[in-house]
């Protein structure tokens, strides 16, 4: 392993950082594919993000019919399911190159609230899932009065 020095002259007191960055970059770089890159062996790709009162969840999902996909929500747990299945079309040969994946799947997302099971909506799309998943409402302060004897 490197040594660094964490000061180094002309760069000021925290220069030497940039080097142990770069280094740390590179080591979780291998193991990820690189910056930006989905790891691989992860499927589907998936972004989920959170407005005011609902989350959602798109999936990229190409080749794949809407039937077989499955969405399971459990409290705020969603699950997505389902098998991508990949025909070779050409005659028996050398494969040169395989980078598209087939196989069952399964991704398990925990949603910091619980959501509205009875308004969830999810369509399919140009290969995309897209959910829309509504977060329960509030629970709204509820008054006690206090009882005199």
């Amino acid at each position: 392993m490197a040594q660094y020095r964490l000061y180094r002259p002309g760069l000021g007191p925290w220069g030497g950082f940039d080097d142990l960055r770069r280094e740390m970059d590179g080591v979780f770089n291998r193991f990820t594919g690189g910056p930006g890159d989905v790891r691989r062996g992860v499927f589907p790709a998936v972004n989920l993000y959170e407005s005011g009162d609902s989350y959602t969840l798109t999936a990229e999902l190409p080749g794949m019919a809407p039937g077989d996909i499955e969405i399971a929500l459990e409290g705020n747990t969603v699950t997505l399911r389902g098998e991508r299945r990949i025909d070779y079309t050409g005659e028996p040969g050398a494969v040169h190159r395989r980078e598209r994946q087939s196989g069952a799947f399964r991704r398990a997302f925990e949603l910091p609230a619980d959501v509205d099971t009875e308004k969830v909506e999810a369509t399919h799309r140009n290969g995309v899932l897209l959910l829309r998943l509504p977060k329960t409402p509030e629970r709204q302060p509820r008054r006690i009065a206090i009882q005199t004897s």
